[in-house]
């Protein structure tokens, strides 16, 4: 028997090799190549008023514009920035300010919400779902409870028209100056209670005397953090007839922001508790 050694080539054999990429595995890159897509409220296209200024048609936009909507905010990167240290008490007050940003970013007002349901169905939405209580124009009766099973409008339906508020039980502490703007646009508005809510300050009283000064007319503000510019604030708000605070004790300056409210605001019913 004898060995055969004629030279033999080894064939690498060749496979039609191909990318197919669905919608789900597009990359970024691919996705940026393809352009955004037209959005639509209610089947038409997005009002060119409404989107940021950066994306309208005709702005300058350079390549930095990439950091105005991609990466989030400066409080962010710095609150993860700051890794606790290996303390009880750091790490604790480390977790209760990431807990007061989320509660932050939970109580923003929604542009995306009020455009779709409207300036009182998305006020609706978002006061109901935080413990608190709404009432409609023409209606004696409080909306409250579960939020899975009040069954709101998810579109704009005409007709709902808030005319009272209760904040008095809303979670996590009470609202922020950024969830008083959710208060905004709701011409009906006349009765508000802010009771025992102790983040609102004068900056908050203020925001509510220019959104809603002109319809408001009864306020309780009883249980907030007052001063003598929340009592100021209240000077603002034309409409209002009655409101409800705390006594202001010993505090002279609060007194005598009171006496002079109660001189530039005859018509104002004043209940101190």
């Amino acid at each position: 028997m004898s060995l055969s050694l004629k030279p033999f080539r080894l064939y690498r054999p060749v496979y039609a090799i191909g990318r197919h990429y669905s919608e789900e595995d597009k990359t970024r890159y691919q996705i940026l190549e393809a352009g955004q897509k037209p959005k639509l409220v209610h089947g038409k296209p997005y009002a060119e008023w409404r989107k940021p200024w950066i994306q309208r048609d005709g702005e300058f936009r350079s390549k930095l514009s990439v950091f105005v909507e991609k990466n989030p905010s400066p409080d962010i990167l710095r609150f993860m920035s700051q890794l606790p240290n290996l303390s009880t008490k750091s790490i604790k007050n480390w977790w209760l300010d990431m807990k007061e940003l989320q509660d932050i970013e939970n109580q923003k007002y929604l542009p995306k919400r009020v455009a779709t349901l409207g300036s009182n169905l998305a006020a609706a939405h978002f006061f109901t779902y935080r413990n608190c209580a709404i009432r409609l124009k023409d209606s004696k009766e409080w909306i409250s409870g579960d939020a899975t099973t009040l069954n709101l409008p998810d579109r704009y339906v005409n007709g709902y028209f808030i005319e009272a508020v209760d904040c008095s039980n809303f979670l996590h502490g009470g609202i922020r100056y950024e969830g008083l703007q959710n208060l905004s646009n709701l011409s009906y508005l006349r009765w508000l209670s802010l009771k025992n809510n102790k983040l609102v300050d004068v900056w908050g009283l203020d925001r509510v005397a220019g959104q809603n000064g002109d319809s408001l007319e009864f306020l309780d503000i009883s249980g907030i953090n007052l001063c003598v510019g929340c009592v100021f604030a209240l000077v603002k708000m034309r409409s209002l007839k009655y409101v409800v605070l705390t006594d202001p004790g010993d505090n002279l300056n609060l007194q005598a922001a009171i006496s002079m409210l109660e001189q530039e605001r005859p018509d104002l019913l004043i209940n101190a508790i």
